[in-house]
């Protein structure tokens, strides 16, 4: 069972974990088919599991792809506020190594996971501003991202 409730019919709480995934000064994004919002890859943590192992397991669903070395790097508490919902999320980032021989680095253009329903694209970082990236925070701390050495925790509000 994730770890996703709700409050009332319009505010929820989630807590995710994300992989930070570079490779060749390109970033790994994942939208869903039916949206222009790109996101790092991930998903929500099931109970009694870590935030890590999430993440080890999303990666393996989603690309067949088994992780070892990964740095808790951004810890994110996100607050989302549209016309008809509230969403308070709190966000795991892991800096995430990947073999440079896996067959994930090789793709070029969009390219479909293991999962249903979405579209992966390495994304150059000199190009984040030219896509719809959310959440809103993930682009500028991107661009200043040089290791894993600290973590860095940011509070963002967005009314959209």
């Amino acid at each position: 069972m994730m770890i996703k409730f709700s409050i009332k019919n319009d505010r929820s709480f989630h807590l995710r974990s994300a992989a930070i995934i570079k490779q060749n000064g390109k970033v790994l994004f994942q939208r869903p088919v039916n949206s222009e919002n790109w996101f790092l890859p991930g998903g929500r943590v099931e109970h009694f599991e870590s935030t890590e192992e999430t993440l080890k397991r999303e990666l393996i669903e989603e690309f067949n792809l088994k992780v070892d070395h990964m740095n808790l790097c951004w810890v994110v508490e996100y607050f989302l506020e549209t016309e008809n919902k509230k969403i308070q999320e709190l966000g795991m980032h892991y800096l995430v190594e990947i073999p440079e021989d896996h067959k994930l680095v090789n793709y070029e253009n969009e390219f479909k996971g293991m999962e249903e329903g979405y579209v992966h694209k390495w994304i150059e970082i000199d190009e984040l501003d030219k896509y719809k990236i959310v959440p809103e925070f993930v682009v500028p701390q991107l661009q200043k991202l040089q290791d894993s050495r600290g973590i860095e925790h940011t509070v963002l509000s967005v009314i959209r």
